[in-house]
């Protein structure tokens, strides 16, 4: 068995040159492509309107393609940001003036896109607006549900349809036409970011609210091979949920139970890791290197979200969170109160990822052989299929009943579900730790 797969190639291709200016281009251009991608398209689809969408994406991507070849010539510019936004906004002017069907094009729009990139300005909260404005749109009512999250996980996230499939448990080719038929609806429903008021606002929260929620979840378990964690992600998630809680339009118990859930998991990224990038389970982590700064906060908006009467999915999550961040130690860990919280997760919003986390929880607090039987009862051929926890959370329940054959196998499929390499060396470590079956008799 390998404990070590191939490396991934980077989103944003490859180059020859190995030079040290190039390899510090490279490395530029791929934090753009995750940090600012999303603030460029929006920024871009609010200034051309949503009809340009892929026409936008298109003068993005060229110009972070662009940006990989004249850095690693001429160097990386004094203002990075502002030469991207330069470069991807004159392309898309470019192409409009190139298409006989642009017939109302603003000429002010050529004064202020054709000026030097070391006068070209960025309003750092102007951007941060238009990404959380553009994601209200993508949940336009004419979008199905599932097609609103996969369209702005993919378009202002920046995820692959690999990491969206994993995501919402499905394919990537279910992904793909998800995406093209929301930006479809879009193009045919013509509400602009700017269009937007308050009462849109708030009919839309609710689908918002799951975007930003899968955002972390894909930042804090990530399904890049070589990265477990993804801050720039998790990072952006909590910022956007600080805006939903503290925005006079979006400002609600729900908003304030996201944040906190948030808040509470982004405490405790650092301690995940070890020093040599290793996956450590929560009984394994050093429980001092737990931001406080955070969980102070975490705490402090738990309390803002249980004074509203509306309890959500994020409010019993963050309960369950609460629990474990106020243990000292894993054994110190009221389950009871764990366990309850998954009940009422369950009467929420029910889900067989749920209720696999409260067959664990059952076996913490009643024993294995309880935890097997919740296990036994969920069915769910998707996660059987594709979700290595599955597989690694039947395992440690087989151990604990001293079945190590049933153990064994079901960690060598965990294994091969895995989507990083820190979790499949994670199981690696559980196989080494499985005593030899005895022969039989």
């Amino acid at each position: 068995m390998s404990r070590r797969p191939a490396s991934t190639v980077t989103s944003t291709g490859t180059d020859s040159d190995d030079s040290p200016r190039s390899s510090e281009s490279r490395r530029l251009v791929d934090h753009f492509f995750r940090h600012e991608y999303a603030q460029l398209v929006a920024t871009l689809s609010r200034r051309f309107g949503v009809r340009h969408w892929e026409l936008v994406e298109d003068a993005v991507q060229s110009a972070l393609q662009r940006a990989l070849r004249s850095w690693s010539l001429r160097g990386v510019p004094a203002n990075p940001s502002a030469w991207l936004h330069r470069v991807a906004s004159n392309r898309v002017l470019d192409t409009l003036r190139r298409d006989t069907r642009w017939g109302t094009l603003d000429t002010s729009l050529d004064v202020a896109d054709r000026i030097e990139a070391q006068s070209f300005s960025v309003d750092e909260s102007e951007l941060h607006d238009d990404m959380l404005r553009m994601i209200f749109v993508c949940c336009d009512p004419s979008v199905p549900a599932e097609s609103r999250i996969a369209l702005a996980l993919k378009t202002l996230c920046g995820f692959s349809n690999r990491e969206i499939a994993r995501a919402l448990l499905t394919t990537e080719a279910s992904v793909a036409k998800r995406v093209t038929r929301a930006k479809q609806r879009l193009r045919e429903s013509g509400v602009e970011p700017s269009e937007l008021d308050n009462t849109m606002l708030k009919q839309r929260l609710p689908q918002v609210q799951s975007v930003v929620y899968l955002l972390f979840n894909e930042g804090y378990s990530s399904t890049i091979a070589d990265k477990l964690i993804r801050d720039d992600l998790c990072e952006e998630a909590v910022r956007l949920a600080l805006l939903m809680a503290e925005h006079p339009s979006t400002r609600c118990g729900r908003s304030a139970a996201l944040l906190t859930l948030l808040l509470f998991h982004a405490s405790r990224l650092d301690a995940r890791i070890d020093d040599h990038g290793a996956m450590l389970l929560l009984k394994e982590q050093d429980r001092s290197r737990w931001d406080r700064r955070l969980l102070g906060e975490a705490f402090r908006w738990f309390r803002i979200a249980a004074q509203d009467g509306d309890v959500s999915r994020y409010h019993a999550e963050a309960l369950i969170a609460a629990e474990h961040c106020r243990a000292r130690s894993l054994d110190d860990t009221n389950w009871e109160r764990i366990v309850k919280a998954y009940d009422l997760l369950c009467r929420l919003e029910p889900s067989p990822v749920h209720e696999l986390n409260r067959a664990i929880a059952v076996g913490h607090l009643a024993g294995p052989d309880a935890g097997l039987q919740a296990f036994s009862l969920i069915k769910s051929e998707s996660l059987e299929r594709d979700y290595y926890l599955w597989h690694a959370a039947r395992a440690d329940l087989a151990r604990q009943m001293g079945d190590i054959d049933d153990a064994r196998e079901a960690l060598q499929r965990a294994w091969d579900l895995a989507p990083t390499n820190a979790e499949k060396e994670l199981i690696c470590r559980k196989l080494d730790r499985l005593p030899d079956t005895p022969p039989s008799a």
